[in-house]
């Protein structure tokens, strides 16, 4: 089984402002780490970074460093209390490719040894860093393994390859023809990282299917879509890559098609909803999430998602505001979330009572309906495809710019789109301290698997 690291960017950078310092000295700390177990990887995601105190240091000096046996005594305790598993990292400031020295071979296989015997469900690893590389292994019945990559999430998202990947069947001609344009933009290297992403979208309506177009004929060729309706006849007019003659199948269906025609190769199609945890777990292993959906309930899982599994989930929405019988007002939203980014919630771009309405039985939201306490729940919401196109492309760019830099520097991550007075703004990010979802002390970064994301099954 392959094993890798992902990361925030946020808790990247915090770890190199402590492992490079102005002393030019090694450095060392350990990351805590959740899990998600696949069928044939495991992804170790970072819950916190504890960097080495300078006065547990026996040794610390530009190209040799010891740490007392008592911090390694602290690590295996809060491994065991908060059932997290421990990857050690160090520095090697003074060169540029990551390596493992003979000192670091003999020091690791000791401690990760005594690791793996004293935390038996636990993943122990290590990592060294350099100021432009990295490099990851885990100790494995007596004998090194080489992790598979270290994936750094945020804003500008990248992926340390530790293990080479295989080549692919495409010719460079082929790849210069059909993305000439793109690679005068971005690069081939760029075209080749677009070709890696993992990408899945969640509610391929409106607006995920314009997503899914886009993608696909970018070049994205890995593709999980989820959504459980059909073609309804009102989909046609705003649904990319759906006819009259596709009413009644199901959206996920006609959309994978679609992307298939345009050259992605490897596509699951979830005939499902996002909120059941099932479904969630098929969502792990991908680089980024376009959610796409017309409620808040799914939005809220997905928000507690990419906090959780460190995965950056790019919201949309829409709003046409129709209630006097023309549109007096129209906007959209698209908001980059995950740690060190937005939380949905804290920006207060959630709707508790919402939430709650959209979570009861049909019979019993009808009837609050009835009487008035509930207004709005089941009512289509009016929509115009330009106005998804609109929104559709900024997600989508924004995502490229995490992976490409494609706008030559860094995006809000939380935009809004005034079509009434024709611009796009920045909004601020909230944050509350207390917040169970995105809180320092209290929130989900990095569980992985240890906790449900869903009560849904």
């Amino acid at each position: 089984m392959e094993h890798s690291i992902r990361i925030s960017e946020a808790d990247w950078n915090r770890v190199r402002a402590s492992l490079f310092t102005a002393d030019g000295s090694e450095n060392a700390g350990v990351l805590f780490c959740g899990a998600a177990t696949l069928s044939s990887q495991r992804i170790l995601v970072v819950r916190q970074f504890v960097p080495v105190p300078r006065e547990q240091y026996v040794i610390h000096e530009a190209y040799q460093l010891e740490v007392a046996p008592a911090f390694y005594n602290q690590i295996i305790s809060t491994a065991l209390r908060e059932q997290v598993s421990p990857v050690l990292i160090h520095s090697h400031p003074h060169h540029e490719d990551a390596w493992y020295s003979a000192s670091d071979d003999r020091g690791e296989s000791r401690l990760l040894g005594v690791f793996e015997s004293l935390l038996p469900n636990l993943f122990p690893a290590s990592l060294v860093v350099t100021p432009v590389s990295a490099l990851g292994r885990r100790l494995e019945n007596g004998r090194f393994r080489t992790l598979s990559g270290l994936t750094i999430c945020g804003p500008h998202s990248k992926t340390i390859r530790f293990l080479r990947d295989r080549e692919t069947n495409e010719s460079d001609r082929a790849l210069s023809e059909q993305f000439d344009r793109q690679i005068r933009a971005f690069g081939r290297t760029g075209q080749k990282v677009l070709e890696k992403l993992k990408v899945a979208i969640v509610g391929v309506g409106g607006i995920g299917s314009l997503v899914a177009e886009q993608l696909a004929r970018a070049g994205v060729r890995d593709f999980v879509i989820v959504d459980a309706d059909l073609v309804e006849i009102s989909n046609v007019s705003r649904q990319f890559g759906a006819t009259t003659h596709d009413v009644g199948k199901a959206k996920v269906n006609v959309t994978a098609q679609n992307a298939k025609d345009l050259g992605a190769n490897n596509i699951r199609a979830i005939d499902d909803t996002a909120i059941r945890q099932p479904v969630l777990m098929e969502l792990r292993d991908r680089d980024i999430i376009f959610s796409c959906v017309d409620n808040d309930r799914t939005r809220a899982i997905l928000n507690r998602f990419a906090h959780q599994y460190v995965v950056p989930v790019i919201d949309h929405g829409t709003r046409l505001d129709g209630r006097s019988g023309e549109i007096s007002a129209a906007a959209g939203r698209v908001t980059l979330v995950g740690p060190g980014m937005v939380c949905l919630r804290c920006s207060h771009h959630l709707n508790a009572e919402r939430i709650r309405a959209e979570s009861m039985l049909a019979e019993e939201r009808a009837a609050l309906e009835r009487e008035g306490y509930i207004v709005g729940i089941n009512e289509p919401a009016p929509a115009i495809v330009s106005l998804n196109t609109v929104i559709a492309g900024l997600g989508v760019t924004a995502a490229f710019n995490m992976f490409l830099n494609i706008t030559g520097g860094r995006q809000p991550i939380n935009q809004i789109y005034d079509a009434t007075a024709g611009r796009v703004f920045p909004v601020e990010a909230r944050h509350e301290p207390t917040c169970d979802i995105c809180g320092e002390t209290l929130g989900v970064k990095g569980l992985g698997d240890s906790k449900l994301v869903s009560a849904y099954s």
